[in-house]
């Protein structure tokens, strides 16, 4: 038999804006901050660097530090106290049980005294 060609859709599409494989972070568009570049590598190549010590005098340097610990601060009291705020706690009744129970909400404040208030 004679085979016959369909018709067939074909499209291609192109990304609006490719992603670079390499950003180069220290690339500098800007012709003044690359002279500034330029000038500060260049300053810092004339300076060099001076030890105020050399290798041999390293040694034969003396160190001593005096040192004064801080005094121990203690307190021993004879009574031991502490504070205790009132809880409070909120119960609601009527949860369970028949549909037509209301329910009940009671906020309680307990007040269990400071310890060691005998």
């Amino acid at each position: 038999g004679m085979s016959v060609a369909s018709p067939t859709e074909f499209g291609t599409q192109t990304d609006t804006h490719p992603v670079e494989r390499h950003v180069d972070k220290d690339y500098e568009w800007n012709e003044w901050a690359l002279r500034r570049r330029a000038l500060h590598a260049a300053n810092l190549l004339r300076k060099a660097t001076h030890g105020s010590q050399t290798h041999s005098s390293h040694f034969r340097r003396e160190n001593t530090t005096q040192v004064w610990l801080p005094k121990r601060n203690e307190t021993q009291t004879v009574v031991t106290k502490g504070t205790t705020m009132p809880q409070k706690k909120r119960y609601i009744g009527g949860m369970r049980g028949a549909p037509d129970v209301k329910l009940n909400v009671v906020n309680v404040e307990l007040d269990l005294g400071q310890p060691y208030e005998h």
